[in-house]
């Protein structure tokens, strides 16, 4: 009977355990297996993951660790001109000095600095009252000595009187009338002309100073600049590379002008003292802001071909009398280093004339060439 009793008290508490533990347990297990379901899934990604990053390493080099950096450049073929470079200064074909020829002091100066002036205008007036008295004088003698000569003349043509006396008076008037003639001349020197057509580009001296004298100086300058032109003492190596017609470049610092002018002649003679002969060019635009003195680099070259490939010399090596460049080849999704034989055609300070052994198209490594050598993979960088 109690037995029984005890039975039925179990059987009521498992009731009960049941009634109340039924639903959590239910949803206890939805939630591990949701959880489960997760996992793989995160597994799953993490996986693809993987998967897409070995792809890309095997198709970007720049993933890969085991790769060396470096730069190339793909070669092009185009013309080569090897430069060198002159230095000249601007000259004036007329460029003239206005010095008297006889010494005394200015009266006047008939023009201003900038002021155009034609050929044989006045620049400057000299005192010439001395001059003009030994003309004065001369005229008068001249007057008197041809009054006589006609009348000795005169009468010389009727037989009368002697001959003497004619020819005296003859001389006399032909001297007088040469030494007019001199005195005028010399007298036209204290009037200061200007001898070319141009600018008055400086006057140099005042009213009433004393010029023409052992220590007085020019009384002004006068400039055409529409005629001048470059000259520049050319070192005698390059007697074979320059000549006649050459094309060249003209830079004037001063201004910032670039021209591109021709060689207008080629001295023949070798100066001794400096081994060098000179060049001239004649500018053909731009000539009124050039002006005489002002310093000019030519540029001109030495070597000049079309259609070639051109490497830095700098990135030539030899390997026992080989010379060769380190290219690269493309082995699948791979760059890797190639040692490549050239032919040189020309070799220059800063580049070189590859005659044989690349081709259009082909990468050089330009930088980093000192960490890599045969067989190594390299990553290419772009230059910033």
């Amino acid at each position: 009977m109690k037995s029984t009793k005890i039975l039925t008290v179990l059987t009521v508490l498992a009731v009960l355990i049941s009634a109340c533990g039924g639903p959590k347990s239910s949803e206890l297990d939805k939630k591990k297996e949701e959880l489960a379901k997760k996992e793989k899934a995160l597994a799953d990604l993490k996986a693809e993951i993987k998967t897409l990053q070995t792809a890309i390493e095997q198709l970007d080099t720049e993933m890969r660790d085991n790769s060396i950096a470096v730069y190339a450049e793909e070669l092009r073929k185009g013309e080569f001109k090897n430069p060198f470079q002159l230095q000249g200064l601007v000259e004036s074909d007329q460029n003239v000095m206005i010095t008297p020829e006889v010494p005394a002091r200015i009266t006047s100066i008939a023009v201003r600095e900038g002021q155009h002036v034609e050929a044989g205008q006045v620049i400057a007036q000299l005192d010439a009252s001395i001059a003009q008295s030994q003309v004065a004088e001369l005229s008068s003698a001249l007057t008197l000595a041809e009054t006589n000569y006609l009348k000795q003349k005169s009468l010389w043509d009727q037989k009368i009187g002697s001959e003497m006396q004619y020819l005296q008076a003859k001389n006399q008037f032909d001297n007088l009338t040469k030494s007019l003639e001199t005195a005028k001349k010399q007298l036209a020197k204290y009037t200061l002309r200007s001898p070319i057509s141009g600018t008055v580009d400086e006057i140099m001296a005042n009213a009433g100073e004393l010029v023409g004298s052992m220590t007085g100086g020019p009384v002004a300058r006068v400039v055409n600049l529409s005629s001048v032109k470059i000259k520049a003492n050319v070192s005698e190596k390059y007697v074979d590379q320059i000549r006649k017609g050459q094309e060249v470049e003209v830079y004037l610092p001063s201004i910032d002008l670039t021209l591109r002018e021709k060689v207008e002649a080629v001295g023949n003679v070798i100066d001794v003292n400096n081994r060098t002969f000179s060049v001239y060019v004649r500018p053909t635009s731009a000539k009124t802001r050039l002006k005489p003195n002002m310093l000019a680099l030519i540029t001109a070259y030495d070597f000049v071909e079309s259609e070639v490939i051109t490497i830095p010399t700098k990135l030539v090596r030899n390997d026992n009398g080989t010379d060769y460049v380190l290219t690269l080849e493309k082995r699948g999704d791979k760059r890797i280093v190639r040692k490549t034989p050239i032919e040189i055609e020309k070799e220059f300070a800063s580049l070189t004339i590859v005659k044989s052994g690349l081709n259009a198209g082909d990468l050089i490594i330009t930088e980093g060439y000192n960490s890599v050598v045969e067989n190594d993979e390299v990553k290419i960088m772009n230059k910033k």
